[in-house]
């Protein structure tokens, strides 16, 4: 069993080289993600020159080692749970917002001539539970209702025409969702960006941002650049060289696992229709095709806040095999994990800090919202407060007393999930 990505087979990390550092620019991004890049994207198609800094490996963050499904994001809270904290209104916003996120990506990819397998295939969503079909029903209204999302339910007797799996009571299917490949995606993203002229600078961790009178001084192990502005776009990697945004958000691991190849007979009666997959459970599974249709890529909650492949292994193999027991001989190839970023409100976040501009929080929605998040970002950068206004600009990003980024206490907090997941609460 690999312990890397599956994406990195057809999209390879490049190999480490030395780029010289500029002494000034007018924009210093933080984190070369896709949020980083499509900030430094707009910008330097401005004519702004532009330096984007990688603690490590460039794209061998979230941005490569995500399960690659592409969806509207809609609020972990739901449309109750938005009317109660933000009112109809603020909630009609964030969600009608929310669902041109799709859209949005699948433009730029054409308007770049990205091959990244994008792929609008819709998902489907299975409930575990009478009582979770009933709230996707209502869910599902709800968001018609919102926003006209295009969405249909799935009786337990139609259930084999979306799965394979005997595990759900009726499910829901969204159509506007899609899959890529996120490794592709990045790679191509990175060349654009140093197309227009933009400096990537990986294996350049940045230790320290003062302002100064000409701007910010941003400090590396590499030496120093001047910088008029600054954009932190490091999510769930925020280290504690920038405290006021790390202890606002909850780095949480993810992992992956691919299975070997899957008899396409088989692949077809698990998966007729390749959609992306979830389910109603509390501890969030994701799972899809791989892009050449022939593996299975099934993600959840790691087992703890290290990197442990060979228990997140154990642990996702059994969660794949409860839902498909049919995948019960079938091998896994590869495990891999990497680390998404929730908010205490459940949203993501953007806007401006102290001076310092920032996008994070994608609570392990990142591969739409944080592209989006990253141009909008770009034009608050650039004073056109018309093309970078979002619903979320006055959403409030909340911290909590005494905790300042150490998320301690997920790892119990999650096995209490996983009981009550397996006692069925």
């Amino acid at each position: 069993m690999k312990t890397i990505p599956y994406w990195w087979e057809q999209a390879p990390r490049e190999a480490a080289g030395s780029v010289e550092m500029p002494a000034r620019v007018d924009v210093a991004i933080v984190g070369a993600g896709y949020s980083g890049l499509n900030t430094a994207f707009i910008l330097a198609q401005q004519g702004l020159s532009v330096a984007v800094f990688e603690a490590g490996q460039l794209g061998e963050g979230a941005s490569s080692r995500n399960g690659g499904m592409v969806g509207p994001s809609f609020h972990k809270l739901g449309i109750a749970g938005l009317k109660a904290q933000y009112g109809e209104t603020k909630t009609n916003e964030i969600v009608s917002e929310s669902l041109g996120f799709v859209d949005f990506l699948e433009s730029f990819l054409e308007q770049q001539n990205i091959d990244a397998d994008f792929r609008r295939v819709g998902r489907f969503r299975g409930a575990l539970k009478p009582a979770h079909f009933e709230a996707m029903a209502r869910e599902l209204e709800s968001l018609q209702l919102a926003c006209g999302v295009s969405g249909a339910l799935v009786n337990a007797n139609d259930l084999s025409s979306e799965t394979g799996s005997q595990r759900f009571f009726g499910g829901v299917v969204y159509h506007q969702d899609a899959g890529l490949h996120p490794a592709k995606y990045h790679n191509a993203l990175a060349a654009r960006v140093r197309q227009l002229g933009a400096t990537i600078l990986p294996h350049t961790a940045v230790q320290e941002i003062t302002s100064s009178a000409s701007g910010y001084r941003v400090t590396t192990a590499r030496g120093k650049l001047l910088a008029q502005r600054v954009a932190i776009c490091t999510n769930g990697y925020t280290g504690p060289q920038f405290p006021e945004l790390r202890r606002r958000v909850l780095p949480l691991r993810s992992a992956i696992i691919a299975t070997e190849k899957v008899d396409p007979a088989l692949m077809s009666q698990l998966m007729p229709n390749a959609r992306m997959y979830g389910d109603s459970r509390r501890i969030v599974a994701y799972y899809r095709p791989s892009p050449d249709g022939q593996r299975i890529l099934f993600g959840s909650r790691a087992t703890g806040i290290a990197d442990k492949p060979g228990k997140n292994a154990i642990h996702l193999r059994r969660s794949l095999v409860e839902i498909f027991p049919q995948l019960a001989d079938t091998g896994i190839s590869h495990c891999w994990s990497g680390l998404v970023a929730y908010t205490f409100d459940h949203a993501p976040h953007i806007g401006q800090r102290d001076g310092i501009f920032y996008a994070m929080g994608y609570c392990g929605s990142g591969v739409a919202r944080a592209s989006y998040f990253g141009q909008k970002l770009a034009y608050k950068i650039l004073g056109q407060q018309d093309q970078g206004r979002t619903a979320f600009d006055d959403l409030t990003f909340q911290g909590k007393p005494l905790y300042t980024g150490n998320p301690w206490f997920m790892p119990t907090l999650l096995n209490w999930h996983r009981l009550a997941d397996k006692l069925g609460f």
